[in-house]
């Protein structure tokens, strides 16, 4: 593995996922962030790496490629990421949300193939930084959208009970949305700052904003942004 500064920038993204108790990269040189990322002894951490790769190849050999594989051992699960040559492992809870870290190893998985094969990384989308409805539309159609319009529905429905019509309650939660990507990025795990900044606007009925938060919080939870 020739891009190392990238490997473990990305071992640091996957440690920070809520659930995860490490990573590492089994490499045939031998294991990459094993003892700072997914804190193993040198010796066990070699015994995985060699362990996963013969996995990882004996899968390839009988025609069967892996893209993912989830191992459970008792209170704590491992999940197996073919990078190239390599495998990423991945160490969580037992109980841990497996979504959030599939969503962060789909986009930086291929980012990290694109590095070593020395193209140019692909532009960023534009969020957040033009007039209109450009930037919400981009979002709705992304991975998010289905949960995006979920809260969008909810919100709706008690902002009905105070007299706002649809069209006034989607003109505020884009208004949230643009909010929302002027002050961070968007994903799973900011998403309890959108449902802050929405929350703030139903002021005028504690009772409802209080309903609305934790029906809120419940596809929060589902979405893996909160346990």
């Amino acid at each position: 593995m020739s891009a190392i500064p990238e490997v473990l920038q990305l071992l640091d993204k996957i440690a920070a996922v809520q659930g995860v108790r490490g990573a590492m990269l089994a490499t045939a040189d031998g294991p990459v962030g094993a003892t700072e990322h997914a804190h193993l002894q040198p010796a066990v951490a070699t015994d995985v790496g060699k362990t996963v790769r013969r996995l990882v190849v004996a899968s390839t050999t009988a025609n069967s490629p892996l893209r993912e594989l989830l191992i459970n051992f008792g209170p704590s699960r491992m999940m197996l990421r073919p990078l190239a040559e390599d495998v990423l492992v991945v160490l969580l809870d037992r109980d841990a949300e497996t979504q959030p870290v599939r969503e962060l190893l789909d986009v930086e998985v291929a980012r990290m193939l694109r590095v070593m094969r020395g193209e140019p990384e692909a532009p960023a989308i534009a969020v957040g930084v033009h007039e209109g409805d450009d930037e919400v539309g981009e979002l709705l159609a992304s991975p998010l959208g289905p949960v995006l319009l979920e809260i969008e529905s909810v919100y709706q429905t008690y902002r009905k009970r105070r007299g706002a019509d649809q069209a006034q309650t989607r003109s505020e939660m884009h208004e949230q949305i643009r909010e929302w990507l002027l002050c961070c990025n968007p994903s799973n795990y900011t998403l309890p700052l959108l449902l802050d900044g929405l929350s703030e606007t139903m002021s005028d009925d504690p009772t409802g904003r209080n309903g609305f938060v934790g029906e809120v919080q419940g596809i929060l939870r589902r979405a893996g942004a909160l346990r």
